[in-house]
């Protein structure tokens, strides 16, 4: 933990994300689980897309996920683990994030694969700087990778620009999921390996994944 001098004449306490990482079973588990949800939701929102443009962005980002996914289990295969047996310790907390963030609409399902897909895999290669694996480098250039996610924040950019009343909507949308994400991701923390979980110590830690949340939301003219 860092302790930085601002113009406040008080130290300021910057807690990293890294410092909470976890075991790097868990770290795997946890990983694969969050790219197996962004597949699937990606999936989805490719049965429900309204033009092939649409279709060919929602398959892209569905790809991707699934090879993160895939990449993650087959690390904990090479680690003689089961990775449906590690991945079941956290399926009910994420089953628990996948039906608050579910929506009918279609435009929001999209924008919650966007956002969420960049929260968690920024969030998960913070938190890979810290593991006490040699695997971190890699883990973190496989979430860093970002096929796709040009072409369907282009597609969303259009969408809006389509239609401006989905601006205000997906703008609310937009500020629930940012809220739930970290919540989640919270609850991930609470795994460290690395130093005590106390609750009131993690908000610092948030900071930049708001700031990039807000920033993804300026890429679509919505307001964060």
């Amino acid at each position: 933990m860092r302790r930085l001098r601002g113009k406040d004449p008080r130290d300021t306490v910057q807690v990293e994300v890294a410092e909470f990482a976890p075991d790097i079973l868990s770290f795997l588990a946890l990983a694969a689980s969050t790219e197996l949800f962004l597949y699937e939701a990606a999936t989805q929102a490719v049965l429900g897309a309204p033009n092939l443009e649409a279709k060919t962005a929602m398959a892209d980002i569905a790809a991707d996920a699934l090879h993160k996914h895939q990449v993650f289990a087959a690390e904990l295969e090479k680690r003689g683990k089961n990775p449906a047996t590690e991945m079941e310790r956290f399926v009910t907390r994420v089953n628990q994030f996948t039906e608050r963030i579910t929506t009918p609409d279609w435009h929001q399902h999209v924008l919650s694969v966007w956002l969420v897909g960049g929260i968690f895999d920024g969030f998960f290669a913070s938190l890979a700087l810290g593991l006490k694996d040699s695997y971190s480098k890699e883990a973190i250039a496989v979430l860093r990778s970002e096929s796709g996610r040009t072409k369907l924040e282009q597609l969303l950019v259009s969408e809006v620009a389509a239609d401006p009343k989905l601006a205000d909507r997906l703008a609310l949308w937009g500020r629930r999921l940012v809220g739930d994400s970290l919540l989640f991701a919270r609850d991930v923390l609470q795994y460290s390996d690395n130093r005590e979980f106390i609750v009131d110590e993690t908000n610092p830690v948030f900071t930049g994944l708001t700031a990039d949340h807000m920033r993804r939301m300026d890429t679509l003219g919505l307001t964060a």
